[in-house]
């Protein structure tokens, strides 16, 4: 039989890992170990890959759907990363807050579906040179804040099933690829290129969305660092 998991389970897995990366990039300063502290704003573009609405006692509703970010549109796309380096490799963990808007809901069954508040990823980083840019590859758990009505029933972040606002989504994985550009002494700009892939398994109303999201994203920003 296939080993399987509740969400519940993958909800405490993905604390695990984001405990065992804190411990990786705050535990003890190595010899000429340097500190970076990066934060950027972007956009990203939604692959068109399926959108399944599952719900109690109710036939499926399958959409190939088109997706917005509307990165300024409250709350904004942003991201941000703290990376331990040593030379020119190191390790990090970055959080990314995603966004996804259903923009051709197949009206009357499905009248909203946005996961705006976001598609919160968090992911333990290895960073690697790649010629005059960094290569960035991660992997780690991802949470949802779904907004939905489906057939008039509706459901918001109000009604999450863990005691809050976000609810366990999925995994993500992530390769990325950045420019840094000498801005100061401790100072850099950045502006990166990355993909990632989401598996996104989001509640509504007596129901699952479900679908893999397929992500390029275009990052531009600013990294402080604690050695020229």
């Amino acid at each position: 039989m296939p080993l399987t998991f509740s969400p519940r389970t993958h909800c405490t897995l993905g604390r695990i890992l984001v405990a065992a990366l804190l411990v990786l990039v705050l535990g003890p300063v190595q010899v000429g170990a340097q500190w970076r502290l990066d934060g950027w704003f972007g956009d990203a573009w939604s692959a068109r890959t399926p959108l399944t609405f599952r719900q109690e006692g109710e036939a499926d509703i399958r959409v190939t759907p088109d997706w917005s970010t509307r990165p300024f549109t409250p709350t904004w796309y942003y991201g941000a990363r703290i990376a331990r380096m040593s030379g020119a490799t190191g390790w990090g963990m970055e959080f990314v807050h995603h966004k996804l808007y259903l923009d051709n809901p197949p009206e009357p069954l499905v009248k909203r579906f946005w996961v705006t508040n976001g598609v919160n990823i968090i992911l333990a980083q290895r960073i690697l040179p790649l010629g005059k840019q960094e290569l960035s590859v991660g992997v780690g758990p991802t949470w949802g804040v779904p907004r939905s009505t489906v057939r008039d029933e509706t459901y918001s972040f109000t009604l999450g099933k863990e005691g809050g606002r976000y609810d366990f989504a999925g995994w993500t994985g992530q390769i990325g690829i950045t420019r840094r550009m000498r801005l100061g002494p401790h100072v850099y700009g950045v502006l990166g290129v990355k993909g990632t892939v989401s598996t996104l398994d989001l509640p509504i109303a007596r129901g699952r969305a479900e679908t893999t999201n397929l992500a390029l994203h275009v990052n531009y920003g600013l990294s402080l660092q604690t050695k020229p």
